[in-house]
């Protein structure tokens, strides 16, 4: 029983377990809800782009409290009260961020009424080691594939997202969603879409949103890779625009990586399964999802073709819960440990790409905006990044960093974090920006009628 167990906690009981359906044909993506969204409620002027980083509950609170100030803050627009929350247009999450990012986008409002209750004030990670360590589900583990994962998602399933399927968040008036994990064969971005789905020959819509959250999660070696099945059973044809845009990418070699990536999916004999795990070890802060796009199908102003629209306003709003805390190890003389040499190589290596990626994706947002730009309509940008470092106590901003990575936190950092993210947002001048820009542009429209 104790080697039952051992192997379990491994990860070596069992393969992964596959549950994507395969489908005959591509089916149509829902893409078209970036410009269409929540049936009139949403402004054409603007496009606002929020990305949640990962972090774990960290993370998943610090989101929660700036999608709280996006409520409670209003504009007017064609004389009528709007909400900037009613304004967001797409969401891009990874792992931490992936919860906020599903529960708001499946349900809408109700994510005030109960999601604390549900998610951020539970003790997750002691319920899913209790779990662990059933006896019960070691030969589950052994017989049926239902390892530590397994059990994570079956967590994430019943307590948190009730059992929705992409089916369900499609068929929601909200934001656009693009869960993110990462394919662990090829080291790219793997996002949830059904345009991705479609080189699996696999379906979406039937495809578990709490499966997916726990993809994007999936910390290695804490849990075991979500397997995918590539099947063969469809064309798994490139989108139309893909195509059409390939040779834009002839000198870019990061786009031509994942272009190459993209078509391994049509390999079939070769890559018949598809493991994912932490979207963070690719694109710790969710934005690299809008980059890659925009990029891969030939710039902004081929975007704005193919929806067929060109906002006035480019909003794009990072709520990255990275922390950097105290480190102790260069105070002693001793060698550091094996965890302490892997987590300090692997956070430098994130830390060093998550300052790379805001880099590029601040030149290309202004460049982006440029380009739509015309003598007649200027396209305004607005970037906003909100982090702990942007915190003016030192005690608190030092607090803050100093919280850990985990599936549970105590109340009260959760009330913290909760209360960073709405005053960090609040006080961005690029936030209150945005606010006297939308208010000038209502008082020229009320001066023309």
């Amino acid at each position: 029983m104790l080697l039952s167990l051992l192997l379990y906690l491994a990860g070596c009981a069992s393969g992964g377990r596959v549950t994507n359906t395969p489908i005959d044909e591509p089916l149509p993506t829902h893409e078209q809800k970036i410009t269409t969204g929540m049936e009139g409620q949403r402004s054409d002027e603007a496009f606002v782009y929020v990305a949640m980083s990962g972090g774990g509950t960290r993370a998943a609170a610090f989101s929660y409290g700036v999608l709280q100030e996006l409520r409670d803050t209003t504009y007017t627009r064609n004389g009528k009260e709007q909400r900037l929350l009613d304004e967001i247009d797409y969401i891009s999450s990874v792992s931490g961020g992936s919860f906020t990012a599903a529960y708001y986008s499946l349900f809408g409002d109700r994510i005030f009424e109960d999601y604390e209750t549900v998610f951020l004030r539970q003790d997750v990670q002691k319920t899913l080691i209790g779990s662990v360590l059933n006896p019960f589900n070691w030969l589950r583990a052994l017989f049926t594939g239902f390892n530590r994962t397994e059990i994570a998602i079956d967590y994430y399933d019943r307590n948190i997202f009730k059992g929705s399927t992409f089916s369900d968040l499609a068929a929601h008036d909200g934001p656009y969603l693009a869960i993110n994990a990462t394919d662990l064969g090829i080291g790219n971005r793997f996002t949830f879409t059904q345009e991705r789905f479609n080189l699996l020959c696999s379906d979406l819509g039937s495809f578990s949103v709490a499966r997916a959250v726990a993809a994007s999660s999936a910390v290695p070696v804490a849990f075991a890779p979500i397997t995918l099945r590539n099947f063969d059973t469809c064309s798994s044809a490139m989108p139309e625009w893909f195509n059409d845009n390939q040779q834009v990418n002839e000198n870019k070699p990061r786009l031509n990586s994942l272009v190459t990536g993209l078509n391994s999916y049509s390999d079939k004999k070769d890559r018949p399964y598809i493991h994912l795990v932490d979207g963070g070890i690719t694109d710790n802060l969710g934005i690299r999802s809008l980059y890659d796009r925009v990029e891969l199908m030939g710039g902004a102003v081929n975007v704005a073709k193919i929806l067929d629209h060109t906002p006035n306003y480019l909003v794009l709003i990072i709520i990255n819960a990275a922390t950097n805390p105290e480190n102790p190890m260069d105070s002693s003389s001793n060698s550091p440990s094996s965890a302490q040499v892997v987590a300090a190589v692997s956070g430098t290596q994130i830390e060093r790409f998550t300052l790379e990626s805001l880099s590029l994706l601040e030149e290309a947002f202004q460049k982006w905006a440029t380009d739509l730009s015309t003598p007649e309509q200027p396209v305004i940008p607005f970037f906003i990044q909100l982090d702990f470092e942007s915190v003016a106590n030192m005690r608190q901003r030092t607090f803050l960093n100093n919280m850990a990575t985990s599936l549970s936190l105590p109340d009260d950092e959760v009330d913290v974090l909760i209360m960073a993210g709405r005053t960090l947002l609040h006080e961005s001048p690029e936030y209150q920006k945005l606010l006297r820009t939308l208010e000038q542009n209502e008082r020229k429209r009320q001066a023309r009628l």
